[in-house]
């Protein structure tokens, strides 16, 4: 789709890539793209030379990222996020990366993890959560924070979230939401629903799958009117993250919901 204004199908999908997961590393790109690692690293090092990326080191991993010096970076982002809502679904779902490998941790079997996730969520009272969005027009920017009634039912959970945030203006807006977590101990998933449109037409989001011992990532892509919704929940013995991306024709979004 690109290849014709990037030169190669490399640099396209290093581009895509670092839209939909902000940074990335050599080897990372090999294995989620199957691609060539010695064309990848020429990539990547051409891309770096022209100001188009900046690098630096954690350990002895070298990470890339946009730079946000580039001139032209809002006009490559909305041009890399067209070519991205058009690529077909499962394709969408190969540029997603899953931050954690669950062969890091053999000393929980993926039962275990679902049930300790599980017990975590019936205890939830409050969230906290940050929007970040490039889009000009449409999405939402800012910070906010409210309570959680939680109220469980067989391998049900639902989740009625009260509060305010404050957008990038300083204004304050109330919110409500409603969310049903559901335990497919057969599928061995964990489904999520926003019930904006009440519990008997809820909108379904995606199966999250045990990815390492504290981590569940979402199973699939799912599309909703064009946009396409990606999540990776963490967590730990004190709360847990919700990372949220969406990325659709009028949205480019990532948001993070803390829960404790």
């Amino acid at each position: 789709m690109l290849e014709v204004l990037c030169g190669n199908k490399t640099v396209q999908k290093i581009l895509i890539f670092l839209f939909v997961n902000h940074k990335c590393y050599g080897t990372q790109l090999h294995h989620a793209l199957n691609t060539p690692l010695t064309p990848v690293q020429k990539s990547l090092a051409r891309l770096e030379k022209g100001g188009l990326l900046s690098s630096y080191y954690e350990g002895k991993t070298r990470l890339y990222h946009f730079n946000p010096a580039y001139p032209l970076m809002e006009e490559l982002e909305m041009l890399l996020k067209k070519a991205y809502t058009l690529l077909p679904p499962q394709e969408k779902k190969n540029y997603y990366v899953i931050r954690d490998n669950f062969s890091s941790s053999p000393f929980k079997n993926k039962t275990q993890i679902l049930n300790a996730f599980w017990e975590k969520l019936s205890k939830i009272t409050k969230l906290s959560f940050k929007a970040r969005s490039k889009s000009k027009d449409h999405g939402w920017h800012g910070k906010g924070s409210g309570e959680v009634n939680v109220v469980k039912i067989l391998n049900q959970i639902t989740f009625n979230e009260k509060g305010s945030w404050q957008n990038k203006e300083g204004g304050k807006v109330n919110f409500s939401n409603v969310f049903r977590w559901t335990y497919d101990r057969n599928a061995g998933v964990i489904s999520l629903e926003h019930l904006r449109r009440g519990a008997e037409n809820p909108v379904f989001l995606f199966d999250l799958a045990p990815s390492s011992g504290q981590s569940l990532s979402s199973v699939n892509s799912h599309l909703c009117g064009g946009d396409t919704y990606f999540g990776q929940i963490h967590y730990d013995q004190y709360s847990l993250r919700l990372n949220w991306r969406v990325i659709g024709p009028k949205k480019n979004e990532e948001m993070d919901y803390y829960y404790s």
